[in-house]
C-alpha cells in the first residue's frame, strides 16, 4: 500500500460536503478543525488566568512594566531604589542579614542598584508598544499572549506536519491535538501562576517555536528561503534574549542545520549553495548575542553575567554559586521530573501534586544544603501520552521507512532529530539545577508533545490496513490524551485553589459542592 495516496474523499474530509464549503470552496477541512482547536483552547486559557471569572484577570507582577520604564529613561536598572539599610549590610546577598530589612525579592542588586536578571525582551516589545499609547500592563498579559502563541506556533507545526507526511491520516485527529499540547502541563500552571518567571519561560519558548516553525518551512522548499531563515535566526535571537538557556537546544538545531548543509554540499559540491542557510539563520543569532553581551557588560561589567548570582534570593546562591548547576542532581531530578506520582485526595480537585523525593530516592548522593525540589507531579503520570515519543525513536534506531520518497524520508529524519534533541537539550540544564520548579518543564514539553504525536500518528498509518487494530490504538491513543488533560487542569486547580477561593470563592464553592467526595 502506498502510504502517501490519499484515502477517499469521504473518509478524509468528513466535512468536505458541509453546507460551509459551497460558500467557501478553498477553505479545507483540516484548516477548520485546526481553527476549531485553537478556538476552544484559547477560551480555556481566559478562563485559566482570570480565575474561572473570564473579565477580572489578577493582577501578579510588573517588573516587566518597571524594566519598561527604566528603559523609556535611559536606564538598564529598575527606578526603585534600595534601601539604605540593606546597603548597609555587610553582605546583602545573606538571606540570614536581611530579616529586618526592606527589600525586592528575586532581582540582582549589583553597585548599588536592582537589576532585572530575566531577559530583556519582553520589556523591549512593551517599550514598543507604550509609544503606540499602551500604559503599564501586568506580567499575566505577557504570560497570556506568549502562551497563546505557543499555541498558535504549535498548530502550525502539527498542521504542517500533517499536510506534508500524514495527509491520509484523517483530519478529525488535529483538533484533538492541538487541545492536547494546549492544555496539559506546565501550560495550565504557568497560566494560573502568570508572574514574571512565567512571563520570561513562556517568551522564550514561543519564539524558540517560531524559529523552530519558519526554519522547518525555509528547508522544505526546493529554493530556501532566505527570508524565512532571517526570521527564524530572528526568533532564536529573541528566544535567548528572553530565555538564556534555550541557547542549548538551538545550539544542537542549528547544529543539525550545520548537517543539512553538509549533506547539501556532498550532494551538489557547491560551497555557496551549501552554506546559504547558514548565512541568515545565524546573523541575528550573532547580533542578538553580542547585544545581550553588551547588555550585560553595561550593568554587571562582564558579558556573561545576567545578574543571577546577584540576586537576592531565598537560598544564599553566592555561597554554592559553584554547585547551582552539578551532575550531582541528575539522578534526583530525572526521578522527579519524570516519576513523582500525584496524592489523591477525597475533595474537589481530588488530586494534588507530589512533593519532590527524589533526594531521598538517592540516599548515596551527598546534596548541597541549597537543594530544593517544590511540590511537582511527573511527566509520565501526569502526561502518559508522551509514551508515544518512543515510536519515532525505535523508527529511526530500526531504520524503518517512514515515507516513500528518499528526500521525504531525509526531511522527515531530520525533524524527528531536531524534536528528539531540542527536548534532550532543552531538558538538561535542567536535570543540573539546584532548583525544580513545575513551570520549568515549559523549556522542553512542547517539544517532546510535538514529538509525541509524531510518533502517535506513525503508529496510526503502521496500522492503517488492519481496521480493529486501528481502532484500538486510536481508541487508546485518544483516552491518554484526555487523561492527560484531565490530570493537568485538576492539579493546577488543586495547587492555585487558595488563588481560586480569593478571586472567585463562589465558582470554588460550585465545584466543591457539583463533585462529590470520594470514599
Amino acid at each position: 500500500m502506498d502510504m502517501n495516496q490519499d484515502q477517499p474523499v469521504r473518509s478524509q474530509n468528513p466535512l468536505k460536503e458541509a453546507h460551509v464549503f459551497k460558500y467557501f470552496p478553498d477553505l479545507k477541512s483540516h484548516q477548520v478543525f485546526a481553527s476549531l482547536g485553537i478556538l476552544l483552547v484559547l477560551i480555556a486559557y481566559g478562563w485559566l488566568i482570570s480565575d474561572g471569572s473570564w473579565t477580572q484577570w489578577p493582577t501578579t507582577t510588573t517588573d516587566y512594566a518597571q524594566l519598561a520604564s527604566s528603559f523609556q529613561h535611559g536606564s538598564l536598572s529598575l527606578e526603585i531604589k534600595p534601601d539604605p539599610a540593606l546597603l548597609a549590610l555587610p553582605n546583602p546577598y545573606d538571606p540570614g542579614q536581611r530579616h529586618h530589612v526592606t527589600y525586592l525579592l528575586d532581582v540582582s542588586l549589583y553597585n548599588g542598584r536592582y537589576y532585572l536578571y530575566f531577559g530583556p525582551v519582553p520589556a523591549l516589545f512593551l517599550l514598543a508598544l507604550r509609544f503606540l499609547g499602551l500604559g503599564n500592563i501586568g506580567d499575566q498579559y505577557f504570560a497570556f499572549a506568549f502562551i497563546s502563541g505557543m499555541l498558535v506556533f504549535q498548530s502550525l507545526l502539527i498542521v504542517k506536519i500533517w499536510k506534508r507526511f500524514f495527509k491520509n491520516i484523517p483530519a478529525w485527529v488535529i483538533p484533538f491535538c492541538i487541545l492536547f499540547c494546549g492544555l496539559i502541563s506546565p501550560i495550565p500552571w504557568i497560566l494560573t501562576a502568570a508572574q514574571v518567571y512565567d512571563a520570561a519561560i513562556a517568551g522564550g519558548q514561543f519564539f524558540f517555536l517560531g524559529g523552530l516553525y519558519f526554519l522547518i518551512t525555509a528547508l522544505d522548499r526546493e529554493s530556501i528561503s532566505v527570508g524565512q531563515l532571517l526570521v527564524a535566526g530572528t526568533s532564536w535571537a529573541l528566544a535567548i534574549g528572553c530565555r538564556l538557556t534555550l541557547i542549548v537546544p538551538i545550539g544542537f538545531v542549528m547544529f543539525m542545520v550545520a548537517c543539512w548543509a553538509f549533506r547539501t554540499y556532498s550532494r551538489t559540491r557547491r560551497f555557496s549553495t551549501a552554506v546559504r542557510p547558514l548565512i541568515p539563520l545565524t546573523s541575528p543569532l550573532v547580533l542578538g548575542l553580542a547585544a545581550l553581551g553588551w547588555y550585560n557588560w553595561a550593568r554587571f561589567d562582564s558579558v556573561f553575567e545576567t545578574g543571577f548570582i546577584y540576586q537576592l534570593a531565598g537560598p544564599f546562591l553566592q555561597l554554592y554559586r559553584h554547585v547551582l548547576f552539578s551532575p550531582l542532581y541528575i539522578l534526583p531530578n530525572l526521578y522527579d521530573y519524570l516519576l513523582v506520582r500525584p496524592k489523591i485526595i477525597r475533595i474537589f480537585p481530588f488530586l494534588e501534586s507530589g512533593v519532590g523525593s527524589g533526594a531521598s530516592r538517592f540516599p548515596f548522593i551527598s546534596l548541597p544544603r541549597v537543594y530544593y525540589a517544590n511540590s511537582l507531579t511527573g511527566i509520565l503520570p501526569s502526561t502518559p501520552f508522551v509514551l508515544f515519543a518512543f515510536i519515532p525513536m525505535a523508527f529511526l534506531l530500526l531504520r524503518k521507512k517512514s515515507v516513500e520518497n528518499q528526500a521525504d524520508q531525509y526531511l522527515f529524519n531530520w525533524l524527528t532529530i531536531s524534536l528528539a534533541g531540542s527536548f534532550a537539550f532543552g531538558f538538561a540544564p535542567l536535570v543540573m539545577f539546584f532548583w525544580l520548579a513545575p513551570r520549568y518543564a515549559a523549556d522542553f514539553i512542547p517539544s517532546l508533545i510535538l514529538l509525541s504525536i509524531v510518533g502517535f500518528w506513525q503508529g496510526y498509518r503502521f496500522a492503517m490496513d488492519k481496521p480493529s487494530l486501528r481502532k484500538l490504538y486510536v481508541a487508546v491513543g485518544m483516552i491518554l490524551m484526555a487523561i492527560s488533560v484531565i490530570i493537568s487542569i485538576l492539579l493546577v486547580l488543586s495547587e492555585h485553589a487558595a488563588q481560586f477561593q480569593q478571586f472567585n470563592p463562589a465558582l470554588w464553592h460550585d465545584l466543591i459542592n457539583f463533585f462529590p467526595r470520594l470514599h
